[in-house]
């Protein structure tokens, strides 16, 4: 009976609480309600990098001025909102006295807290989940996969992959629970301490505070309420502020002020793109003059409307007497840091000496680099070479701009176009999108055998590829050259794949699941390699071999690494021994900088099918077969896992950050890395460069001004 009693007398309490009061009470709770998650988050950055004083101390200032802007913001929402409804409220009584109206707005604002209280709580778990795992606050990604997740009903689909991988990842339930209790009961134990110190400070017998007291209590209120409108600016300091170390700049950011960027640019992805140039002074008619200039004097842009779209002299290749066939196969987050590895597990273990002895027998880039870090962007760099999309895959959510892609011009040519994957083929749009851009068939998981293996996310590698064996048996029959393109699945998070052979079932005790899949992947493309050879379903074919983009998982010793450790794939260009002479194939491994975009241009020129105009950005790598050339090339790449943009190039690589407002520098191996590298010698050329291939490939994509079939396809050929 005391313990019902008591409450009642807390509830009763509340009831009675002046309205500044109220403000302090519900303030104090969002601001615990947040500060307990980035409290709760320090043993995981901790892992990542051990702080210094300073470090900690600046980490927990910034932090605390951001969710005070967060918490000011959310009692200024509540409050507006609960006025609005006792407006409403006020209109439809007939007592109006001052008394009521106060009451009755009193009432109004602690719900309108109630239901922001909970907002914020529900909010801080996912993001504390999520941030556990990803090391990163709610961003694009996650967005991103919420829309999928959330479209797929909508759009009538069979299942999404969000909501398949969502399914595979329920795995892991019993740890995120244990997390999830923890995190919820340090949330309320300090809500529970802190009402607790409020009602004993207004439970005296007067009826209410001294004049002092409210004189300071709305002091504080109108402070909180000015530091919400200072920060409402992404420009200042309490948004961004100066810490060098990436692990504790993310901690010290407010999950709310953070994500709301990343949250238009997902589930909002129909309204305008805005860029985010820091130099205000370089225009689009500016930043496509430097790009163009910087295609050299031999390509000429004669279209105003199209401004990408260059014509160059022609050139026979001259490497083959037919058109060959190409089989293209992207795998699943492929790493080339991977490679070549050995693991001391039970015994040592090669996780990838088919690819190691591949390697060998192809001309393979040690400098080659996804231009993305999502399939999405992968597929649509490599196939269409332009740039990914800053913002929401152009894939998904552009498809209805036109295009210039592989696919249509080899089908122009007289190609038949394929494509197997092994999930549902409308995941990242690919049926919608690669209908209208030249893939005559796509095969996915509706296509497989019933007896074929699933697992995971969809068919296993082993399915995959037994099925493309299918698909080159068949091509044999026809006296149409093929190109067949394919995307392997079992890489992809979290890592479900068949465990049945030995040094898979060994490499599944690392705690890296990352290994053994890339065991079983070396393993199941082994088999289907050599059988192809055997039975001589390789003759007259170029095989090019790469990643859709690198690890989704950050690894690496430093900040910069684990960035570009997401765009670090491998390619390997292979070809049958029916296609090769000592004049136009040399196996070997070449240093010259490449990456997605560059795919399209060398098959199209290897195929005797390199049309006359282009907006392709990448270049042509087929002189690289035999020999050495194109020694000042460079890789644009973008990822939305760390909102950047970067540059590659014989000297370095180069990184801008829009979180940080800040460019940095380091060498091809990333084992010297420069901060704040605008002051370096070559720093402002570079940066023109890298900000006029972000803003130009943006705008005219927005605009639609990539390609016209109607207006330019005549002159193709």
């Amino acid at each position: 009976m005391k313990t019902v009693d008591n409450v009642a007398a807390g509830s009763a309490e509340q009831a009675h609480l002046s309205i500044p009061s109220l403000l302090i009470l519900w303030g104090g709770m969002f601001l615990l309600i947040q500060q307990v998650e980035r409290f709760f988050l320090f043993p995981t950055t901790f892992s990542i990098e051990s702080p210094t004083m300073l470090l900690m101390t600046q980490t927990l200032v910034a932090g605390f001025s951001q969710d005070l802007v967060a918490a000011a913001g959310a009692l200024a929402a509540g409050t507006v909102f609960a006025l609005s409804v006792t407006l409403v409220a006020l209109l439809c009584v007939r007592r109006r006295t001052v008394a009521a109206a106060s009451k009755m707005f009193a009432n109004c604002l602690k719900a309108c807290f109630e239901l922001i209280a909970f907002m914020l709580t529900v909010i801080m778990m996912v993001d504390m989940s999520y941030y556990h795992f990803n090391h990163q606050h709610l961003n694009f990604v996650f967005f991103e996969y919420v829309a999928d997740f959330l479209s797929a009903p909508v759009s009538g689909t069979q299942e999404s992959q969000a909501a398949q991988q969502t399914t595979a990842e329920l795995e892991n339930m019993g740890r995120w629970g244990t997390q999830a209790c923890a995190f919820l009961f340090l949330e309320g134990l300090a809500l529970f301490a802190w009402r607790r110190a409020i009602h004993r400070l207004t439970s005296r017998k007067e009826t209410g505070w001294s004049r002092a007291k409210a004189v300071t209590l709305n002091t504080v209120s109108v402070t909180a309420v000015a530091i919400a409108a200072m920060g409402a600016s992404s420009d200042n300091v309490l948004i961004k502020p100066s810490i060098e170390s990436d692990a504790y700049f993310m901690l010290a950011q407010n999950p709310i002020l953070f994500s709301k960027d990343s949250a238009r640019a997902a589930l909002f992805h129909q309204w305008e793109w805005v860029p985010q140039v820091p130099d205000d002074s370089l225009s689009v008619s500016e930043a496509v003059g430097l790009y163009q200039s910087s295609r050299g004097q031999r390509v000429v842009f004669p279209y105003p409307n199209y401004p990408l779209v260059g014509r160059v002299p022609n050139h026979d290749v001259g490497h083959f007497r037919e058109p060959p066939n190409v089989l293209l196969i992207f795998v699943e987050g492929l790493d080339r840091r991977y490679l070549g590895q050995t693991v001391d597990a039970d015994r040592p273990i090669r996780v990838t000496p088919f690819l190691d002895s591949l390697k060998q027998d192809s001309v393979y880039f040690d400098n080659f680099f996804s231009n993305g870090v999502q399939t999405s962007r992968g597929l649509f760099a490599t196939l269409c070479s332009y740039y990914p999309r800053q913002g929401a895959a152009a894939m998904k959510t552009r498809s209805t701009r036109e295009y210039l892609c592989l696919p249509s011009l080899l089908r122009e040519r007289g190609y038949r176009t394929e494509m197997v994957v092994g999930q549902h083929s409308d995941i990242n749009n690919l049926r919608n999108f690669f209908g209208k851009n030249g893939i005559e068939r796509l095969y996915d998981i509706e296509d497989f055998p019933p007896h074929a293996e699933r697992m995971g996310l969809g068919m296993t590698d082993a399915a995959i590829f037994d099925f493309i064996t299918e698909r080159l048996r068949t091509a044999r029959s026809s006296d149409r050259p093929l190109f067949l393109t394919a995307l392997t699945l079992s890489m992809h998070h979290p890592f479900v794949f068949p465990v049945g052979h030995q040094e898979v079932k060994a490499l599944q005790a690392e705690e890296d699941r990352y290994l053994p899949a890339l065991r079983y992947f070396d393993l199941e493309f082994e088999r289907f390699f050599t059988g192809v050879q055997r039975e001589g379903l390789l003759k007259n074919t170029i095989v090019f071999v790469l990643g859709d983009h690198g690890r989704h998982e950050p690894q690496g010793q430093t900040d910069v690494e684990k960035q570009v450790g997401h765009f670090m794939t491998p390619l390997f260009i292979w070809l049958d021994d029916s296609l090769r002479t000592d004049e136009t194939y040399r196996p070997r491994s070449v240093g010259t900088i490449a990456s997605q975009v560059d795919v399209a241009p060398t098959i199209l020129a290897l195929s005797h099918s390199e049309p006359a105009i282009s907006p392709f950005v990448g270049h042509d790598l087929s002189c690289l077969l035999a020999g050495d050339c194109l020694e000042k090339n460079t890789a644009y790449v973008t990822s939305v896992y760390d909102d950047l943009i970067g540059l590659v190039g014989k000297k370095g690589i180069w990184l801008y950050s829009f979180r940080k407002e800040r460019l940095d520098r380091t060498d091809l191996a990333m084992h010297a890395v420069r901060r704040n590298a605008d002051e370096s010698a070559d720093a402002s050329s570079v940066s023109r460069q890298l900000f006029s291939l972000y803003l130009s490939s943006n705008v005219l994509l927005e605009q639609d001004r990539i390609w016209s079939w109607h207006e330019l396809k005549g002159g193709l050929y």
